[in-house]
């Protein structure tokens, strides 16, 4: 026969693995909460990278594609415009006659700009590791890399897509440059050949764009290039 104490212990032990076991039951649940609430914080973070693109355009001095003398970006992050980036850039190069009539910028506007390679870091500092789009961005994403590569730097890993493309593959009509893309879209649209104004417009015109795809990724997936691919060429 067990002893009165003994009982009384091991009973006491029992109910102290009860209690224990309750309140770990608990604190496993709270734990559980904490998880489930950060991985809906993680999805929101990452649906918000999905959601999430920059707007480029750059105008150059002349027909040479390391003539940049002007950069304009908008951050579109949730379907809202949070962030713009523009300055002028010194080319250290001449300016032909017909780049001034396009984009209105002289050698004298851009004598104390900053060049390519100050600006540069910056600029990825905005990007950041966002897809970038711009409207023909067969010309910007070369002068870019040629950019790049005149400065003795390395090509980013950089994702981009092209506006203007993924409109002649969504909108039916003839034309589809940034103005008229802007008119289809019933979109006011100041500027034209301002660096940043073209960004905006961009930004504009691809966020109705993309209503029309399951979602950014997916329009990636399809249409998606590499700016490293033109290291290659």
């Amino acid at each position: 026969m067990r002893h009165p104490s003994l009982r009384y212990r091991f009973d006491g032990c029992l109910i102290y693995i009860h209690h224990a076991i309750y309140h770990y039951e608990n604190y496993f649940y709270d734990f559980l909460d904490y998880v489930n609430i950060y991985i809906s914080f993680l999805t929101e973070l990452n649906d918000m990278a999905t959601n999430a693109f920059v707007a480029l355009d750059f105008e150059t001095a002349n027909y040479k594609r390391t003539s940049i003398c002007s950069v304009g970006m908008v951050k579109v992050v949730d379907n809202q415009l949070t962030e713009t980036f523009y300055t002028l850039v010194n080319p250290k190069d001449y300016f032909s006659p017909q780049n001034i009539r396009i984009h209105g910028i002289h050698q004298n506007d851009v004598q104390d700009a900053p060049d390519f390679a100050y600006v540069y870091p910056y600029m990825m500092q905005f990007i950041d590791d966002l897809p970038v789009v711009a409207h023909n961005a067969a010309f910007d994403m070369s002068v870019l890399h040629a950019s790049i590569q005149a400065a003795n730097m390395q090509t980013p890993p950089m994702t981009y897509f092209c506006s203007y493309q993924l409109s002649k593959r969504t909108v039916a009509s003839k034309r589809h440059g940034l103005k008229h893309m802007m008119s289809h879209f019933k979109l006011d649209f100041h500027g034209h050949h301002d660096a940043l104004n073209d960004a905006k417009a961009c930004a504009m015109i691809t966020y109705r764009l993309l209503k029309h795809y399951p979602s950014l990724e997916n329009v990636l997936q399809i249409y998606g290039k590499q700016l490293t691919d033109k290291d290659s060429l």
